[in-house]
């Protein structure tokens, strides 16, 4: 149970991913500010690798290929359930004004969000998974360092796909340059995060085992 728990969160961080990276943009203090637009969601997106190395590390090789389809299964769901909600007829919204517009520009917006997240994710994840089952100590360095190295091909791929033509380069260089700086940060940050998840996971581990003694299961 403990198993289908992280990679249903895995599901929810995408699809809040996603929805944030269409709506919102952010910023850096630290970044000057014609190459400082951060799209929401890095948080989101950044704590599905972190879920997925604690699976990674508990639950060996076996799991990589199925933190692959989990990812694309959620990514293909929820443009597909977009489509589908674009087919019924509208009536009016909770906003009569903008309900209309804002849902044609989310749909159009987000299609092409899924789409690079979805291609940058493989890579990355393929590329994560790989790694992380090729070294096999120093758990908590391995951890950060395949982690920052991931998150930036990651964010260039994703920037690439995502908004190449719709921002102007300087906007493009500067929002890939925000983001990976930020990634880095927040990947080290996670570390103790990570290690409260292996704790949590071999806590939850030997109490089912312990369970399962008891009833004899």
């Amino acid at each position: 149970m403990r198993k289908e728990l992280l990679y249903a969160s895995i599901g929810g961080l995408f699809v809040t991913a996603q929805v944030l990276t269409a709506i919102r943009g952010e910023k850096l203090p630290f970044m000057p500010e014609e190459y400082n637009f951060v799209p929401a969601g890095v948080i989101a997106y950044l704590s599905i690798f972190v879920i997925a190395n604690i699976i990674n590390e508990k639950e060996g090789p076996k799991e990589k290929t199925n933190l692959i389809i989990a990812g694309i299964f959620v990514n293909f769901l929820f443009l597909l359930n977009l489509l589908l909600e674009s087919m019924i007829p509208e009536k009016t919204g909770v906003f009569p004004d903008y309900t209309h517009s804002t849902f044609n520009w989310l749909l159009g917006t987000e299609a092409r969000i899924v789409f690079g997240s979805l291609m940058a994710f493989v890579v990355a994840m393929y590329l994560n998974n790989f790694l992380y089952h090729k070294w096999k100590k120093h758990i908590y360095v391995k951890y950060v360092l395949i982690l920052i190295l991931v998150m930036a091909i990651d964010t260039v791929l994703f920037h690439t796909i995502a908004y190449t033509g719709t921002i102007g380069t300087n906007d493009l260089l500067g929002s890939i340059a925000s983001v990976t700086i930020l990634k880095i940060i927040l990947s080290v940050v996670s570390i103790p995060v990570f290690g409260f998840g292996l704790k949590g996971y071999s806590y939850w581990e030997q109490a089912s085992l312990a369970t399962r003694r008891e009833t004899g299961a």
